[in-house]
């Protein structure tokens, strides 16, 4: 096999165990089993209420670029983007070292060193593939899946799929979907940020994310657009990470939960589904309200309703139906074959 170049995007959150979470990463990716001439490794980090993680990955990693680690950019914002303007920068500087992949790998996580290798063969495979999610193993119990492919709710809601379930239960699985469906027995609803390989010309010219959705379903946005332009969106196996998954603690990550659900599931369906689907969102948006009130984020969900008030959250809405239905190929009876009726 060629080797194409592979960019992988390692956002330097100033998180509250970024010494320990980068430190990780960077021992295990020194093992990395891929030309290393044919790696780039970008590091972006944006401007947080800590102390910036730049000087101290200058000390310690920026002397092993092209040594030990592939060649290292670092790129440093002085505002704070979040997660989808961070990951956007980085596929800019992508671009301009001429990669043909980007890979999204977490700060919290290490890697088997052939996680790269594996997943760009798959790509190479079907120049169809937009997206290749790895494996996502929990860094904690390495014997357990933190996801095999996400679950997309059909009311917006993301799930990380096989949550728990042993290694060996993910391998049962993928080998009786082969059996059942061996046609497109990888295709999952959507690919986790975590830990995911991107075709850089399946974007068409794009940027990878939506900057406004900020943090959270950005990952679902990106796979629902690449399926609804006719690309493929799947996971291979054989790519492992280890994701040391905890979810933020912050309540403001109920706020962008749920208003990005909502910004996904009036981007991508018609009118007509959404009628159909009307009183399942009213019924679950009320069920979401009751349990905002009792786990005490319901100012949270208060935020949300104040942005359907706001006239520049209709016109991004709109903007973004136009740009989808200008790119999409296939109709909301073939997105909603990818999705899931119920959540484990």
């Amino acid at each position: 096999m060629k080797y194409p170049k592979v960019a992988v995007i390692y956002l330097t959150y100033p998180t509250l165990n970024w010494e320990r979470d980068i430190s990780r990463f960077m021992h295990s990716f020194e093992q990395i089993n891929y030309p290393k001439e044919k790696l780039e490794l970008i590091c972006v980090e944006s401007k947080g209420k800590s102390e910036q993680v730049r000087p101290w990955f200058e000390k310690n990693y920026l002397p092993k670029s092209g040594k030990e680690l592939p060649r290292i950019t670092y790129i440093f914002n002085n505002k704070w983007i979040g997660f989808s303007g961070n990951n956007n920068a980085g596929l800019e500087k992508a671009k301009e070292l001429d990669c043909v992949y980007v890979h999204l790998t977490n700060e919290d996580t290490d890697i088997d060193s052939d996680y790269i290798l594996c997943a760009v063969e798959r790509a190479e495979k079907d120049a169809n593939v937009a997206i290749v999610q790895s494996l996502l193993l929990l860094g904690e119990e390495r014997d357990k899946v933190n996801s095999i492919g996400n679950r997309f709710h059909y009311l917006g809601f993301g799930y990380s799929g096989g949550y728990t379930w042993t290694k060996n239960d993910a391998e049962k699985y993928f080998a009786n979907r082969q059996i059942e469906n061996p046609e497109q027995w990888d295709e999952i609803n959507y690919a986790s940020g975590a830990g995911m390989l991107v075709r850089i010309s399946s974007l068409g010219g794009r940027q990878l994310f939506d900057e406004k959705l900020f943090s959270y379903h950005e990952d679902t946005d990106a796979s629902l657009l690449a399926r609804a332009k006719g690309q493929k969106v799947v996971v291979e196996p054989r790519s492992i990470i280890y994701h040391y998954y905890e979810f933020g603690k912050s309540k403001k990550n109920f706020f962008w939960m749920e208003r990005n659900r909502y910004v996904i599931i009036f981007s991508y369906y018609s009118y007509h589904t959404l009628f159909l689907l009307l009183p399942m969102i009213l019924f679950m948006d009320i069920t979401t309200l009751l349990f905002s009130f009792k786990s005490n984020w319901w100012r949270e969900k208060i935020l949300v309703y104040r942005e359907w008030f706001s006239r520049d959250y209709w016109k991004w809405i709109k903007n973004r139906r136009r740009v989808i239905a200008e790119l999409r190929k296939q109709p909301d009876a073939m997105l909603l074959k990818h999705v899931a009726g119920s959540i484990d």
